[in-house]
C-alpha cells in the first residue's frame, strides 16, 4: 500500500541526483537476468527520502543502489559488455519499435540531408569508459529533434543520466546501449529511458558523416520503454 501511495504522489516534487542512501514500465522482452560487471558509481547527491520526490539515475546505479533482486522486481535488466565487433544485437529492433508510432514525416528526412545544423552538438556526456557521447541537433532521423519532441525527452539531464554507466547488452564496437530509469523513495520505477549512440564518424546508413573521422555522431535516439511519450515528471527530474 506505501508503494501506491508514493507512485500516486510522484508528481509532488522532483529531485536530480542519486537515489536514497537507503537499499530496499515494461523491460525489454527477452532480456536475461540481471546482473552487474561494473565497479560502484559515485553517488554525489543524497536525496531527503520525502515521500513524492523523484530520482533519476543509470541502470547500472539503480541496480548497485537497490540490488539485483529489487531490480529484476520492478522489472529492470542491466548487463554491462564489452567492445564488441558482432552486429548480432537486438539495437535496431528497438529503435524500429520505438519509433514506430511517430509517423510518416519522422521517416521522411530526404530534404534534412543537406541541412548545415544537424551536426551542430547540444551538450556532451562521457559513459563511464569514458567515451565522448555528444548529442546532436539532428534532423528527422535522428538527434536531439527527432526525439526531443516525439518521445517528450526535453531535459539534457536524462540523457547524461543514461549515458552515465557502461554500455548494456546490445551494444557493439560502433553502436552503444544505455539506460536510466525514474524512481521514487521506495524504490519504485515509474519510467524506464534508453539511449542509442552511434560511436564512429558517420551513421550506420551512410548518409550522414562528420568531417573529422575521429569525431563521433553520438545520441541516435532516446525513449521510454513501452510508451510512445515519456512522463512529463522524467524532464522535471
Amino acid at each position: 500500500m506505501k508503494a501506491v501511495l508514493a507512485s500516486f504522489v510522484l508528481l509532488g516534487s522532483v529531485t536530480f541526483g542519486a537515489a536514497p542512501a537507503y537499499a530496499g514500465a515494461p523491460a525489454v522482452a527477452d532480456e536475461p537476468a540481471t546482473s552487474v560487471q561494473a565497479s560502484a558509481v559515485d553517488n554525489s547527491t543524497e536525496a531527503s527520502g520525502e515521500a513524492g520526490q523523484l530520482f533519476l539515475a543509470s541502470d547500472e546505479q539503480y541496480v548497485q543502489t537497490f540490488g539485483a533482486s529489487k531490480a529484476t522486481q520492478q522489472g529492470l535488466t542491466y548487463e554491462a559488455v564489452a567492445d564488441s565487433d558482432s552486429a548480432a544485437d537486438d539495437t535496431d529492433k528497438a529503435i524500429a519499435a520505438a519509433d514506430s508510432g511517430l509517423g510518416e514525416s519522422d521517416a521522411t528526412a530526404d530534404d534534412d540531408a543537406a541541412s548545415s545544423h544537424w551536426s551542430v552538438v547540444k551538450f556532451v556526456a562521457h559513459d563511464k569508459d569514458g567515451r565522448y557521447i555528444p548529442t546532436r541537433q539532428g534532423n528527422r532521423s535522428f538527434g536531439w529533434v527527432h526525439f526531443s519532441g516525439p518521445h517528450n525527452i526535453h531535459s539534457e539531464k536524462v540523457i547524461k543520466a543514461a549515458v552515465n554507466e557502461h554500455p548494456e547488452r546490445g551494444s557493439t564496437k560502433t553502436r552503444k546501449v544505455y539506460g536510466a530509469v525514474l524512481y521514487d523513495t521506495l524504490g519504485i520505477i515509474l519510467a524506464k529511458v534508453k539511449v542509442i549512440a552511434q560511436y564512429h564518424w558517420e551513421t550506420s546508413d551512410h548518409k550522414y558523416k562528420l568531417a573529422d573521422n575521429s569525431d563521433k555522431i553520438g545520441v541516435i535516439t532516446a525513449f521510454c520503454q513501452g510508451v510512445n511519450k515519456c512522463p512529463d515528471a522524467l524532464n522535471r527530474v
